[in-house]
């Protein structure tokens, strides 16, 4: 938080990542969902596939060089010439070193491929400083135990894997641990995957490019299916007090980034954290659990879509020793949702938190304003960036930085910042907020708990009206956060002792924060007591979404079934069903009477679009049986509209009484013979 461009100093960082297409209009039979609502479902239990450290899937590489690539051998490999464009290098098992040189790293060429055999180590002996840097472009790293580069707090800010923040790497399948400063750092178009990323001096990834004049500097990045863990070994916080440079992942001045199914736990300091001009990103399906800090932070950025993740026990640490202010699972500071502002990777411009779980956290979801944080305040700490809306966004030198003064005098956040457009433009806003479909549960006996913001949902700003050209007010920005900006809370549901804060932080009861003049938390319910929490998809893992097997999917009549690379919408497989036949088609689960449901509201979801163009429309079928098998009821949810395009189709239904299973159908009248449907990621979610 505490960052300079002047310095340059480093200023913080895939498959399956999805957005219902801009103007699709999916339609249904059954009540259609809130046009927020996301596909639901988080994890009940952390899957296998995300303990990568475990997995250890960094030895699974080649046991024999590829055809045409250059073998490196175990030892001493300072000599070997690594810039070639265009070449495959193979590490032979064992160990493996780059001399003695502080400065002694992997320069790669251009379209080079870097690979382990199994038991391939590249160990810096704390004598190397980075292992692979250089501003090659399409470089991949894969198979590789990657270990002690850095010296003793050495490499702050830095990375040690991707030093330079190279366009287009793609790293995957790597042991990266107990590096100094950051085990990887990334640019534009690069993605970070299958790996484990544990033990690091300072943090597993982090980025920095120096700040681009109307831009982004860092675009398009995918961080999937990592485990991040007890990284900032070095604990900089307390050697640099306040420098806000620690964490599992940290984000900077990033446009377009999905985050998906990494499993980040254990650090020592923030899990993931976006920090300064952050535009359209998606957290999905993460697991985030027992960080001392934050479990995510969305700082001074935009246009986020956080779902389907779980939030567990984070923030015990940090909790505890700041008392003054909510130490929650999700931090929004000064960040929200702008229509003017890309929203392709997150699908919506509003900062939406939906449909995730949150178990025993220090609190809950803090939605916070900053008074005095705005572009040329030196009460902003990203001190040389201005919002994205004002002309210049990089605050031109000289730096002014007494704390009365604006950074800059010349600035229109200066010169004109008591005018429109540029009063409303050089802040950061924490505004379109929407949190709903979230499951929120707090036991007192299982935190840590101290100070008076253990187990609270906050709405508050804080500052002083302390700068003289300064033209709001605390009470202005109070205002807006708690009543004007859009931010809302409402159908979640909520188990334990919950408070709620607003204004300075002052905390109120569940009836107050509900009635005027907060109005949160419509369709939302508190139970104050420890109810089963519901079942996130009846639908077993390969069925809902095809990664393993085919799950229980059969053909019925007039079709085929196949677990398919290209219908893959979530992950790296999806259903694809053939028409084989015309006069109709069907498909149906092969587990009659289905699986386990209870009586109640449930969410429906379904991706689906066409394969092979010709099926129009098709229709999903839920059939209700009670114990006795007897049917109950059956419910219709039209697909249509159907496209190459993804869509997603959801519906709010009702089991009936006696519910006991649900069987799942899905039958076509139209597309000929050849034509083909794909469909993943179906989920049928208990609903509270």
């Amino acid at each position: 938080m505490r960052h300079s461009v002047v310095v340059g100093a480093l200023l913080m960082v895939a498959a399956g990542l999805w957005a219902t297409p801009a103007g699709a209009a999916p339609t249904s039979a059954a009540t259609a969902a809130q046009a927020e609502r996301a596909s639901g479902g988080w994890y009940t239990e952390l899957p296998a596939s995300m303990k990568v450290c475990d997995n250890a899937t960094w030895k699974d590489g080649p046991s024999s060089a590829p055809s045409g690539a250059i073998v490196v051998p175990e030892g001493d490999n300072l000599g070997v010439d690594f810039g070639q464009a265009g070449k495959t290098y193979w590490f032979a098992p064992g160990t493996h070193t780059l001399g003695d040189g502080e400065y002694s790293q992997i320069k790669p060429g251009n379209d080079s491929v870097f690979i382990g055999a199994p038991g391939a180590v590249l160990d810096g002996r704390r004598l190397n400083k980075y292992a692979f840097g250089g501003v090659a472009s399409n470089v991949r790293i894969a198979y590789l135990e990657i270990r002690n580069f850095g010296g003793e707090t050495r490499n702050h800010n830095e990375g040690v894997v991707n030093h330079d923040s190279g366009t287009g790497w793609v790293m995957e399948h790597l042991y990266a641990h107990h590096n100094d400063g950051a085990a990887v750092f990334l640019g534009s178009a690069n993605t970070i995957r299958h790996s484990c990323l544990k033990e690091n001096g300072q943090y597993g990834i982090s980025m920095y490019k120096a700040p681009i004049e109307g831009d982004s500097a860092i675009k398009d990045l995918v961080v999937h299916n990592n485990e991040i863990a007890a990284n900032n070994q070095h604990d900089w916080e307390s050697e640099i007090e306040g420098c806000g440079c620690t964490g599992g992942v940290k984000f900077w001045d990033v446009n377009g980034a999905t985050v998906t199914q990494n499993y980040v736990h254990d650090n020592l300091s923030v899990g993931l954290w976006a920090d300064t001009n952050n535009i359209d990103f998606l957290f999905d399906r993460n697991w985030i659990e027992h960080n001392e800090s934050i479990g995510l932070w969305y700082e001074i950025s935009y246009n986020a879509t956080v779902t389907r993740n779980v939030f567990k026990r984070n923030a015990w640490v940090t909790g505890n020793e700041n008392l003054g202010s909510p130490a929650p699972a999700i931090y929004i500071s000064e960040s929200g949702g702008d229509a003017r502002l890309a929203s392709e990777t997150s699908g919506s411009a509003d900062l939406n938190i939906n449909d995730n779980y949150f178990e025993d956290n220090f609190s809950g979801i803090t939605i916070f304003e900053n008074t005095n944080r705005f572009c040329n305040s030196n009460g902003n700490t990203s001190t040389g960036y201005c919002t994205p809306f004002v002309d210049p966004t990089v605050i031109p030198e000289p730096h002014d930085g007494d704390y009365l003064d604006p950074i800059n005098a010349t600035h229109p956040c200066y010169t004109s910042i008591a005018n429109e457009p540029f009063r409303s433009d050089c802040r950061w806003h924490s505004r379109n907020v929407k949190v709903f479909g979230n499951e929120f549960r707090f036991d007192q006996a299982n935190v840590p708990c101290a100070g008076t913001y253990c187990g609270v949902q906050a709405l508050y700003a804080q500052g002083a009206d302390n700068l003289p050209w300064m033209p709001y007010t605390v009470a202005e920005i109070q205002q807006s956060v708690m009543h004007t900006s859009g931010n809302s809370f409402h159908d979640n549901t909520y188990v334990g002792n919950w408070k709620f804060a607003k204004g300075w932080g002052e905390t109120v009861s569940w009836n107050a924060w509900r009635s005027a003049p907060f109005n949160q938390e419509a369709g939302s319910t508190l139970n104050g007591v420890t109810d089963p929490p519901p079942v996130p998809n009846a639908l077993d893992e390969d069925t809902a979404t095809l990664e393993g097997s085919l799950g229980q999917w059969d053909a019925w009549y007039g079709s085929a079934v196949q677990r398919a690379a290209e219908a893959a919408h979530g992950g790296a497989y999806g259903l694809r069903i053939d028409v084989t036949e015309g006069g109709g088609w069907g498909v149906q689960l092969g587990n009659w009477p289905g699986f386990d449901a209870a009586p109640g509201g449930k969410r429906v979801s379904v991706w689906a679009r066409q394969g092979t163009p010709g099926i129009s429309t098709a229709t999903l079928r839920l059939r209700w049986y009670d114990a006795g098998q007897q049917a109950l009821r059956s419910d219709e949810i039209t697909l249509g509209g159907l496209s190459a395009s993804w869509q997603e189709f959801t519906a709010q239904l009702t089991a009936p009484t006696g519910t006991a299973t649900v069987a799942l159908e899905l039958t076509g009248g139209t597309g000929g013979t050849g034509a083909s449907l794909h469909l993943d990621d179906i989920v049928v979610a208990d609903q509270r």
